[in-house]
């Protein structure tokens, strides 16, 4: 190799290899830093949120659930009793009421009545002690009864009610509304 090469491979080639591997070895610049910080930033805040949702939507779903679970059994347990009685004591044909007491066939279950207790709905049976319906996760609210009757019919009675979940920052509820008559053969 001439000396003019090695002079000029001297001056300007090894002083840009020593620079470019000085480089590597300095690590990140300030500018590279801050942009893998925000682009990491950005990818945990959205991994954090994505778990947030899930997290958040199954709470929701179960409080739905409980909603649903509570609401239903009620309405169930309400028709039955509706349809196993003899006849309407409260409320009158024509009006509304806060309660529900029907005359049973049975004289040791009469009068049934179905009322709001501190957010629970309860049934009392004849001599009974009342017991809840529904469970402590929900809460029963705007309970109505109408008595949708005709005279010389058995008996309709219409059942309004919102079950909701309390205390929760996920607000959900579900009115429950239907008619149920009494059976015209007992």
């Amino acid at each position: 190799m001439p000396i003019i090469d090695i002079f000029i491979l001297g001056t300007f080639g090894l002083k840009e290899l020593i620079y470019n591997n000085m480089k590597n070895f300095l690590g990140l610049t300030l500018i590279e830093f801050l942009i893998y910080i925000a682009i990491f930033a950005s990818i945990l805040v959205l991994i954090i949120g994505f778990f947030w949702d899930i997290i958040f939507g199954n709470i929701k779903e179960n409080s739905l659930q409980e909603i649903k679970d509570n609401g239903q059994f009620s309405m169930f347990k309400i028709s039955k009793e509706i349809k196993r009685a003899k006849s309407i004591n409260f409320p009158l044909a024509g009006s509304q009421g806060n309660y529900l007491s029907l005359e049973t066939v049975d004289p040791s279950l009469s009068p049934t009545i179905f009322d709001l207790r501190e957010g629970k709905l309860r049934i009392t049976q004849g001599t009974t002690s009342p017991y809840f319906l529904t469970t402590d996760l929900v809460r029963v609210e705007n309970l109505s009864f109408s008595n949708l009757s005709y005279p010389e019919t058995p008996g309709i009675i219409e059942v309004e009610m919102e079950v909701s979940s309390p205390g929760t920052n996920l607000p959900a509820s579900i009115i429950f509304r239907s008619s149920f008559s009494l059976l015209a053969n007992q």
